[in-house]
């Protein structure tokens, strides 16, 4: 069974740090507005698959650090989490959500009706491109 959770910080850290970050240590990896945001885990059957750290300001919210298990990518449980804080932000008051997508997810945001914003930028050694789109009632 599927089930959407709100989760502490530190419970994203070690699925975040083996899908985004394999190279680098857990404490490289903490951001300092993680107190700030609201964390999401998917969980199958008790097992964490999915986490995201989601950020509302106003009328934007932006989500970080989204990340899926390698063994469980392409089986529409990254879709449901964005799915789910999509609809979040929005009851929230959010008018878009956004990110900053490696360009190797730009295909999946695509597919969600996210639209490039911008150009391509860099961090570190990975390429990132700003995506965002209007949120409606779903």
């Amino acid at each position: 069974m599927t089930q959407i959770e709100q989760i502490a910080p530190t419970v994203t850290m070690q699925l975040r740090q083996a899908v985004l970050y394999p190279e680098s240590s857990i404490e490289s990896i903490i951001l300092d507005e993680d107190d700030l945001g609201i964390h999401f885990g998917l969980y199958d059957n008790n097992e964490l698959i999915a986490v995201v750290s989601l950020f509302v300001r106003g009328e934007e919210a932006q989500f970080r650090k989204f990340a899926t298990d390698s063994r469980y990518q392409n089986k529409g449980y990254g879709s449901t989490l964005l799915n789910h804080i999509s609809q979040y932000a929005y009851q929230q008051g959010s008018k878009i959500i956004w990110c900053n997508a490696r360009i190797s997810a730009v295909p999946f945001y695509k597919k969600h009706h996210f639209v490039e914003i911008g150009e391509i930028f860099r961090k570190g050694q990975i390429e990132y491109l700003r995506m965002e789109k209007a949120l409606t009632e779903n």
